[in-house]
């Protein structure tokens, strides 16, 4: 036994009254019970003690303290949008391979996923819910950091993680605890308790817990990186300070933009595109009353920009509720039937920014609409329009507008709620058949989630009522507050004109898993010199279905069909792209086999060879839908060259299907803002635009799609490693881990903006891309491109994006551990562990059609102002920092506890801001914002009554969280810092009251 791996024998129980689940090894990363196979793997396991010292009040918490853990890309502060997976929710991405490529099990049988998914480099991407998680129902972590797909199946390619419940208890527990953090309002409580007994004269145990935990939430404002949009002053000082990147306020506020469907010359604007503003900004061009006015142009100037962060929650208010029941019973004596069965629920509700339209998707107000302040110069009954504007000369029937940026912020922010049900059912029979081991087992797990979002906005009813020629109807035009346009609306329209349009909007979804499994094992096959020959094998059948069932104002039900310029667009839903209904089902069959061969031993006497064992294993997996066969192989070994020096390896080849949602799109629109490249060059070439960095970006829409003729991601593993245990030192262990992964098909989208940029690049060679569809060439067009070197083009209709097996991927990093149970001498027990990742290389490579792109650059063919991002070396960048560890020091004497936890994060780059004043340097991304990175340790003291009284058995525990009070780096995110990396509860308190019986 190493320290890099724990059996099940081996993990010690938490408190007397907890008894382990078998007296045989099981460790993960193996099926074969009772092989003697630890140092062969490369595992990392948190036991009570390491999962205490953590702090983690959820299994987010909980997992990423993983130093191996990756982004997590699913998190309440990333999850903005409807398109989201919101809510109360955690994902794991080992190794950052990529969101799904992680195993997650409990007590060794697949999670079932969460409901929600979102997009990842623009594909989605779905992963079991950390959440779902207590961290006081956990015995330990067990993490496989190695492609495990021979062993356990498809989404094993990154790793596995293990959760090992606390079963087979005899007496109880109950456990209060609350936290809070300093210097805001954010507290949380939960309160927990099992209870265990054996009964029919000890052949059967049942343990049952039980618990609730409650936040009460906190507002953005609570901290100063977070609150505001404008984050200039956080720079202050730096090389950054002053850099316009970062301030994120809105060019969508209360004070709209607006586009007149008359001459420029008709107005004092000078221009039929305008936007409003307080009438002390410089530049009106004509005053519309109560101390607004128009000043010319499309993009509102910054002072006039909206904080989407005002009024919005940084961290939810949320409950959760769990249940679950462990029961065991011995039939006989080589037969034990077991069941588990769990229930989770969370409830989350959280404010987000107030809905505004899309970019591409403006809105007409009609001539006549009350409120339209170019309307006619009399209304319908012949008295004076009292809201027409003077001085203009607009014709006396009043000409449309068209609205093409407005924040609903009277209509409030959005109020957000996601409730979440999940239930497990487990049930099988384990034992032996003569010398074999078996374990059989049904498992069915569903989740279901609603996700409603109030305060939405009705493109259909919300254009009737600003359409209304009478006095009710909505005024757009009535601006904000005049002393910060950024902060709320001051001239709020009353509900009564606002009620009309005010929806709400839900997404349901639902994910279920039914696995049916045997396996047989036996670690004595036959005898080799080298010891017992061992083997394991199984098949597996699971069925896994999908649901995504969205509002009818998003699923093309209800649809907008503008009444002013006929435009169509099939989301009814203010801010928010269609997106169809899309439901799934997959049947996966798969066998393995596994043989562990014990090829040296002690006793055999052979030179620097003391121990030698070899894991073979191969799984075949079979996929309904896409109709694709997957054959993995897996090689390990491990040399104890002599006593304490033990060099192990292991190389495995890996996949992972396409996920239901990618295979099942059948068509998802999104409206991004994007650069039409074709059009651009044009203009730089008449010598209108300086080049194509200046591009102005526009609305631009893109469908992406699955397709059932996706194939597996394939993906070949490398890992070699040492462990060091030396014989002066009793209780130290040291590992050193080399990875290496190579993933190849990967599902991916081209992207909308580099399609544009390569019909660009086509149309340069006399070809298009069909991929951008483009309306025919109007005269205007084709004046704009007569004497250039490019053929007309017509504006984007919208860029065909489906998913498609792209890219590879290269990774390479180390893992470093440190396990010290040092001897008592006479001071207590000291307990010391470190545990580190060094990611030394992410690298993306490009695809046909993206290296054609890199081509042309390098070329000349295309100037270097078009970028091909997210290919290249990825080290650092957005995320992936080179090094994260863990440590902890653990003392314990008699009653007291006392431990220390300290969690590091490296430095990343946010390449979403660049040096205003660019600097001549050899690192390629020496211009971007450099994240700091962080660095929080956490305390706690504990005292547990050991007496004949009613109090025997009780603790109190005390601890801080982040003892030094770390803010998280900034960052130019939503929240100003990295959600996927960084945690924003700063320093808290923590209580802990815990009575045993």
């Amino acid at each position: 036994m190493h320290g890099t791996a724990y059996a099940q024998s081996e993990a010690a129980p938490a408190s007397p009254e907890e008894a382990d689940d078998s007296n045989q090894i099981v460790v993960t990363g193996t099926q074969i019970r009772g092989a003697q196979i630890n140092d062969v793997l490369p595992v990392t396991v948190l036991d009570e003690t390491a999962i205490e010292n953590t702090g983690a009040a959820s299994g987010d918490e909980l997992f990423r303290s993983i130093p191996q853990a990756g982004t997590v890309a699913f998190n309440e502060q990333n999850a903005t949008t409807q398109n989201s997976a919101r809510g109360d929710v955690g994902s794991i991405n080992l190794r950052d391979l990529g969101t799904g490529n992680t195993l997650l099990l409990i007590n060794g049988r697949r999670m079932t996923l969460h409901p929600g998914f979102q997009t990842e480099l623009l594909v989605p991407v779905v992963s079991a819910d950390t959440n779902e998680i207590a961290p006081g129902s956990v015995r330990r972590l067990e993490v496989l950091r190695d492609g495990a797909s021979a062993i356990y199946g498809a989404d094993a390619v990154a790793g596995v993680i293990n959760t090992v419940l606390r079963g087979n208890r005899t007496g109880g527990f109950l456990e209060a605890d609350w936290r809070a953090s300093q210097g805001t309002s954010l507290y949380n409580y939960s309160i927990s308790g099992g209870y265990g007994f054996d009964f029919g004269g000890g052949r059967g145990n049942l343990t049952v817990y039980g618990g609730y935990f409650k936040e009460n939430g906190m507002l953005a404002s609570e901290r100063d990186y977070a609150g505001e949009d404008n984050r200039l002053p956080l720079v202050e000082g730096t090389d950054f300070e002053g850099d316009a990147s970062f301030n994120n306020r809105n060019t969508f506020g209360p004070f709209g933009q607006f586009d007149i469907q008359a001459p420029s010359s008709r107005t004092p604007i000078g221009d039929d595109d305008f936007y409003l503003q307080p009438s002390t900004f410089p530049g009106c061009r004509l005053d519309f009353g109560n101390g607004i006015c128009a000043r010319n142009g499309t993009t509102p100037t910054t002072a006039v920009r909206y904080n989407t962060n005002f009024g919005n929650n940084l961290i939810s208010a949320k409950k959760r509720y769990n249940a679950m029941a462990l029961l065991s019973y011995e039939l006989s004596n080589n037969v034990e039937a077991y069941f588990e069965g769990s229930y989770y629920r969370s409830e989350n509700r959280r404010n987000i920014e107030a809905s505004a339209i899309l970019s591409a998707v403006p809105v007409g107000i009609a001539r006549d609409a009350y409120w339209n302040p170019f309307g006619p110069t009399t209304l319908a009954d012949g008295s004076p329009n009292p809201n027409r504007l003077p001085g203009t000369t607009i014709a006396a029937g009043g000409a449309d507008l068209i609205m093409e940026r407005y924040r609903f912020v009277d209509v409030g922010n959005r109020d957000v709620t996601v409730d979440k049900d999940t239930y497990r059912l487990v049930a099988g029979l384990r034992g032996s058949l003569g010398a074999w081991d078996f374990d059989t087992g049904l498992l069915y797990s569903e989740a279901d989630l609603i996700d409603l979002a109030r305060n939405r906005v009705s493109l259909t009813l919300m254009q009737q009522q600003i359409n209304l020629t009478t006095p009710d109807a909505y005024n757009p035009f009535n601006g904000g507050c005049l002393d910060d346009p950024g902060e709320g609306d001051c001239t709020p329209n009353p509900a009564s004109s606002i009620d009309p349009f005010r929806i709400d909007v839900f997404r349901k979804g639902g994910t279920s898993l039914a696995l049916a499994d045997f396996k047989l094992s036996r670690d004595d096959l036959f005898t080799l010199p080298g010891g017992d020959v061992g083997v394991a094998t199984g098949i597996e059948f699971r069925r896994e279905t999908f649901y995504d069932d969205r509002d009818p104002r998003l699923d093309g039900t209800v649809t907008f069909t503008d009444s002013v310029t006929g435009d169509f667009n099939g989301s009814d839903v203010a801010g928010t792209s269609p997106s169809p209904d899309t439901d799934g089902t997959r049947d996966v069959y798969s066998a393995f086999a596994e043989v562990f061969v014990p090829l040296v031993a002690p006793d055999m006497n052979i030179p620097l060879v003391e121990e030698l064992n070899l894991q073979l294993a191969g799984r075949i997996e079979h996929f309904d839908d896409i109709d694709a066969t997957a054959i993995v192989p897996r090689v390990a070994a491990s040399w104890t060259t002599f006593p304490g020096v033990t060099l192990r390896g292991a190389w495995s080849q890996g996949f992972r299907a396409p996920n239901l949602v990618q295979v099942n799109d059948e068509g998802t629109t999104r409206s991004n803002t994007r650069d039409d490249f074709v059009v651009c060059q044009a203009r730089v070439e008449k010598g209108t635009l300086e080049n194509l960095g200046a591009c102005p970006g526009a609305g631009t829409i893109s469908f992406r799609s699955g397709a059932r003729d996706l194939e597996p991601e394939d993906s070949t593993s490398i890992n070699l490693g040492v462990v060091l245990e030396p014989v002066f030192i009793p209780g130290l262990t040291l590992t050193a881990d080399y990875w290496r992964v190579k993933q190849e098909g990967l599902v991916g989208t081209f992207g909308d903006d580099n399609a544009i940029a390569l019909d660009l690049l086509r149309r340069l060679n006399g070809s298009t891309n069909p991929n951008v569809i483009r309306e025919d060439p109007t005269a205007d067009d084709i004046a704009l491109f007569t004497g250039t070197s490019l053929a007309p083009a017509g504006a984007i209709i919208q860029v065909l994006d489906p998913y498609l097996n792209l890219d590879s991927r290269v990774s390479k990093g180390w893992d470093f551990g440190m396990f010290y149970d040092v001897p008592n001498f006479g001071l207590g027990d000291f307990r010391l562990r470190f545990n580190a990742a060094r990611l030394e290389s992410f690298v993306q490579s490009a695809g046909p059609q993206g290296q054609e792109l890199l081509d042309a650059i390098e070329a000349g063919t295309l100037p270097p102002d078009v970028s091909v991002e997210g290919l290249g070396e990825l080290l650092e960048i957005e995320g992936r920092p080179k090094w994260r560890f863990s440590s902890a020091i653990n003392w314990e004497s008699g009653p007291v506890d006392v431990g220390l936890f300290g969690s590091y994060v490296g430095e990343v780059w946010d390449t979403s801001v660049t040096r205003d004043e660019l600097i001549e340097t050899d690192d390629p991304n020496g211009n971007f914002y450099r994240v700091d990175d962080f660095f929080t340790v956490n305390f706690s003291i504990s005292y547990t009554i050991n007496n004949d009284t009613a109090l025997d058995g009780t603790r109190l525990r005390f601890a801080i969280n982040n003892l030094f009070g770390e803010d998280p780096p900034l960052a130019d995110e939503t929240y100003g810092y990295f959600s996927e990396l960084h945690s924003a509860r700063g320093r808290q308190f923590h209580v802990e009251l815990r009575k045993s019986f």
